[in-house]
């Protein structure tokens, strides 16, 4: 099995109801979307993301930029991005060994996610 069923399996085991769609394997969480973006060139190249969580505009995109760059330099493994030109968008990157046991990090890596999006908003807020 490769990484994207593995994947597929652990969800639908642990409940959840993933979805395939045109930019990958999308679920939702406690009311959060995800979005596991997958590489067939890449099997050990596990990308989780939490889409849109954000909307830029040229009035708060200094404010986004600094709140992005206080996720990316404090929340491990977390990246920060503008998608789709005003979208902000988190990912969780990581690579993983051939035999990956996905119900390892699949918990840490929705855990790891919201707390991004908390230190982002909380920045946000903070101004």
């Amino acid at each position: 099995m490769n990484l994207k069923e593995l994947t597929q399996q652990f969800l639908k085991e642990e409940g959840f109801c993933p979805q395939e769609t045109e930019f990958g394997l999308a679920f939702k969480c406690e009311g959060k979307n995800y979005l596991l973006i997958y590489d067939d060139d890449d099997q050990q190249y596990f990308r989780l993301m939490m889409p849109c969580i954000f909307e830029t505009t040229e009035e708060n995109r200094d404010l986004v930029l600094h709140a992005m760059n206080e996720v990316n330099s404090s929340v491990k493994v977390i990246k920060a991005y503008i998608m789709c030109e005003n979208e902000v968008w988190l990912g969780f990157e990581v690579l993983v060994d051939s035999t990956p046991v996905v119900g390892d990090f699949i918990p840490r890596a929705i855990s790891m996610l919201n707390g991004g999006a908390r230190k982002f908003f909380q920045t946000l807020q903070e101004g």
